[in-house]
C-alpha cells in the first residue's frame, strides 16, 4: 500500500512540475506568447522530461541487475561514449557548436553511445551469457568494472577533444558536457527510447527481482538468467544514449532517485521502474526551471543544479539509512 501510495504521489509529482516547467523562461515565471509556449516551453518541458526518466529507470535497471545501490546509468560506459560521440561531432564541424543543428550533435552522441555498447558487449559477452552457477556476483562485478574501465578510457578521449577544440567550440562542448535543454526540441527520440526499454523490461518486471536476489536463486524460479541480463543491459543503454543525445550528462539523477525510492518503500520492480521514470521526469523537469529562473535572464546548465541538489541529498539518504537495509 505505501508503495502504490508513493506511486500516485509520483504521479502528481510529474504533472505539478511540467506544470512548473511550461510556466518557467529567461525571464522569470509567467505566462508566453502562443508560438514561444508551443515551440520552445512545451519541446523543452518534453525533452527534459524524457531524458530524467530515462536515466532513473537506466538507473533503477542497473542497481537491479548488479544489487549495487551505487550503481547508476554512467557505469556502462554508454554515457562516455555519448559524450565522445557529440564532442567529435562539434570538433570536426567546420564552424562553432552553435552552428551545428541539435540533430547532428544527437545523431553523434547516439553513434557514441551505441559503439560504447557495442564494445562492452563485446568484452561481455562470454560472461553475460554464462550459466548462473557462475559465482555469486560475479558476472555483476566484471560488468562493473568493464564498464568503468570503458568510461574512464571516454572520459581520456572527450579530455582529449577539449584540448584540440577551438575557442568558440569549447563553450557548446562544456555546456553539453554538464546537461544542457537549451535548444531541446526533439524530444520524440527519447521518448520512443524510454518506451523501447521499458516494452522489454517492465512486462517481466518481478524476474527483475528475482535476479536481485542472485543469479543461483532466480535461475531456480525458472528465470532465464543470460538472456535477462542481457536483455536489461541492452533496454538500459538504449535510455541512457537517447537522454544523454538529448539533454547532455546530466547526473545524479539515476542513481539518487531509484535509491531514494526505495527508502520510500517503492522496491517491486514492476512498480519502481514506473516511479523512477516519473520521478527522474519531474526532477529534471523541476531542475531545468530553476536553471532558467534562479538568474534569470542567464540560463545556468541544468546538471550543475542536479549536481547541487544531488549531492548533498544522496549523502543525507545514505547517512540516515536504517541499519540492516539492503541495497539491492
Amino acid at each position: 500500500m505505501q508503495a502504490r501510495r508513493a506511486l500516485a504521489l509520483s504521479a502528481v509529482a510529474a504533472v505539478g512540475a511540467c506544470g512548473l516547467g511550461v510556466l518557467a523562461g529567461s525571464t522569470g515565471i509567467g505566462a508566453a506568447s502562443a508560438e514561444i509556449f508551443w515551440q520552445i516551453r512545451v519541446p523543452r518541458v518534453l525533452s527534459g522530461f524524457g531524458a530524467g526518466a530515462a536515466l532513473a529507470v537506466s538507473g533503477a535497471l542497473m542497481q537491479l541487475l548488479t544489487r549495487n545501490a551505487l550503481a547508476d546509468p554512467y557505469v556502462l560506459g554508454v554515457a562516455g561514449g555519448a559524450a565522445v560521440g557529440a564532442l567529435g561531432t562539434i570538433l570536426v564541424a567546420s564552424g562553432s557548436a552553435g552552428a551545428l543543428s541539435e540533430w547532428s550533435i544527437a545523431a553523434g552522441a547516439a553513434t557514441g553511445a551505441f559503439l560504447a555498447a557495442m564494445l562492452l558487449f563485446g568484452l561481455m559477452g562470454r560472461r553475460l551469457a554464462g550459466p548462473a552457477s557462475v559465482a555469486q556476483g560475479e558476472s555483476a562485478t566484471a560488468l562493473l568494472l568493464v564498464g568503468v574501465m570503458i568510461g574512464s578510457g571516454c572520459s581520456a578521449l572527450v579530455s582529449l577533444i577539449l584540448t584540440l577544440a577551438e575557442q568558440g567550440q569549447l563553450r557548446g562542448m562544456v555546456f553539453w558536457l554538464l546537461g544542457d535543454l537549451n535548444g531541446a526540441a526533439h524530444w520524440e527520440i527519447v521518448w520512443l527510447a524510454l518506451a523501447v526499454a521499458l516494452a522489454i523490461v517492465w512486462p517481466t518486471a518481478r524476474q527483475l527481482d528475482w535476479l536481485a536476489r542472485g543469479d543461483a536463486w532466480a535461475a531456480t524460479l525458472g528465470v532465464p538468467v543470460a538472456r535477462r541480463r542481457i536483455l536489461t543491459i541492452v533496454a538500459a543503454a538504449i535510455a541512457t544514449g537517447a537522454a544523454v543525445a538529448t539533454a547532455g550528462a546530466i547526473g545524479f539523477v539515476g542513481l539518487v532517485v531509484p535509491h531514494a525510492l526505495r527508502l520510500l518503500g517503492v522496491r517491486p520492480a514492476v512498480l519502481l521502474l514506473p516511479a523512477s521514470a516519473l520521478v527522474g521526469g519531474a526532477f529534471v523537469v523541476m531542475v531545468d526551471a530553476a536553471a532558467r529562473t534562479v538568474v534569470a535572464p542567464v540560463q545556468l546548465p541544468v546538471g550543475v543544479l542536479a549536481a547541487a541538489i544531488g549531492v548533498p541529498s544522496f549523502i543525507a539518504m545514505l547517512l540516515h539509512r536504517p541499519r540492516g537495509s539492503r541495497g539491492g
